[in-house]
């Protein structure tokens, strides 16, 4: 009733413009229907379905992911995990997918790579739970820890994009190849990504290396990662001290 009224006042209002116009000119005034139905759902947008991805909330997201079978992970998951953490956050950390012991437990980034990634936000001074919201691109574990693929990826990640919205973080910390291209949606890999800020519908975006691969090659991937993580720190103003 709201948009049929605000349709009406609106072109009534157009037509008297249209009919001054005609006036001035000296010119026949001729009625022309206008279109409101851009600016109609910008002054009066239709309520969001509650029952869609796009207008849950936090719960309601977290319940469509606990019942989704959308792609094959769905067959062969233990629990879904979902992701964690303060709401609204600063920092918002996104990995691929999650691992055997998140797929026990339905926590995110637990097990030795968890552990790891503590130690990197406890060396900017943050902490999982205080600041930080922590997720991956897909919510259920694939097979033998391999790479999400292209439509599992594809399936999922509306529900992701759904909870940063939510989330509402101040900027996103993307973890691995999986999650940089999966939400930057570029082929590029992580060291082509990384050593820049990067934007997803306006919120800063840093890129760096997953913490498991990291484990596997810390003397290469240390240094690149620290510097990430100073970039991160820079943009949420978080004084380092002199540690270099």
């Amino acid at each position: 009733m709201k948009r049929q009224q605000l349709a009406e006042s609106i072109g009534s209002y157009l037509s008297l413009i249209d009919e001054a116009e005609a006036l001035i000119k000296g010119t026949a005034y001729e009625a022309v229907e206008h279109d409101l139905s851009t600016i109609l759902d910008v002054l009066s947008p239709p309520p969001l379905d509650v029952d869609s991805i796009e207008g849950a909330n936090l719960r309601v997201l977290e319940a469509m992911v606990a019942t989704c079978t959308k792609c094959r992970l769905s067959e062969g998951r233990t629990k879904t995990v979902f992701g964690e953490g303060s709401v609204p956050a600063r920092l918002m950390v996104i990995g691929e997918g999650p691992g055997s012991e998140e797929d026990k437990s339905g926590h995110v980034f637990v097990g030795r790579a968890g552990a790891y990634l503590d130690s990197w936000l406890k060396g900017i001074h943050l902490e999982r739970g205080k600041g930080v919201y922590i997720a991956n691109i897909v919510k259920c574990r694939p097979p033998n820890n391999r790479d999400p693929q292209g439509d599992e990826r594809d399936a999922c990640i509306p529900y992701l994009k759904r909870q940063i919205q939510l989330v509402k973080p101040q900027m996103i910390l993307l973890l691995g190849r999986t999650a940089a291209q999966a939400l930057l949606e570029t082929e590029d890999g992580v060291g082509a990504l990384r050593g820049r800020y990067h934007r997803w519908e306006g919120i800063p975006v840093v890129v760096t290396y997953h913490p498991a691969a990291v484990l596997r090659n810390t003397d290469t991937l240390r240094r690149p990662v620290w510097e990430d993580l100073k970039r991160v720190a820079a943009f949420l103003g978080i004084d380092l001290g002199r540690r270099s």
